[in-house]
């Protein structure tokens, strides 16, 4: 085994310093970036707190879902308080729901409450897409009987309590292989709904 021997009795440990200051106090400045800010209401209105250091082009997006525009954004221009424009909205112009409806000689209605999950400034038939399908079997069916489905629907508008509606009403027949017919769909069915918000019905579209 080697020996070791030192050459002195003491023995210098060096380490880092207690501290470091980093001065990043140069170069030029500037104002700062746009910040994005939670409200409880349109920001337009004076009753609405705000945070007390707005500037233009801060964001702020309405986060209370009781508002009739939450999750609208809005961004600040201006030189007061009130000053601010619409131009975003952060709600999805889809709904879809797979539920299940009651048929009575092949006519069921169904209710979808539009003023809850569409931010609209109208609420009219014109305004909504609807696709519509049944399962081929009754809900409490096992195995599912197969069989080929026609249907239609038309579209109202109506309010209750408040909110606004679009109701659906929905008319189906199926095939029957027994009596070789088309018979109404009586009882329950599984739908596949989806709804969207359009702009409105096109005079003409050219392809």
């Amino acid at each position: 085994m080697a020996d070791v021997i030192l050459s002195t009795e003491e023995l210098t440990v060096f380490g880092g310093p207690a501290s470091i200051n980093v001065d990043i106090d140069f170069g030029p400045t500037g104002a700062r970036g746009s910040r994005i800010y939670g409200v409880e209401a349109d920001p337009r209105a004076f009753t609405t707190e705000k945070p007390a250091d707005i500037q233009n082009y801060d964001i702020a997006m309405v986060i209370s879902p009781s508002e009739p525009d939450y999750l609208t954004v809005y961004q600040k221009i201006g030189t007061t308080d009130t000053e601010w424009i619409q131009f975003a909205s952060l709600v999805p112009n889809v709904y879809s729901v797979k539920a299940k409806i009651t048929f009575t000689a092949g006519t069921a209605v169904g209710l979808i409450p539009v003023s809850d999950i569409f931010t609209l400034d109208t609420y009219t038939v014109d305004q909504f897409m609807v696709q519509l399908t049944l399962e081929n079997a009754a809900a409490s069916t096992t195995p599912a009987l197969l069989k080929p489905i026609s249907t239609g629907y038309s579209l109202s508008i109506v309010e209750a309590g408040g909110k606004k509606y679009l109701s659906i009403t929905t008319t189906a027949i199926e095939y029957n292989s027994g009596t070789l017919s088309w018979t109404p769909v009586v009882g329950e069915r599984v739908a596949h709904l989806f709804v969207t918000s359009v702009s409105g019905i096109l005079d003409e579209v050219t392809v």
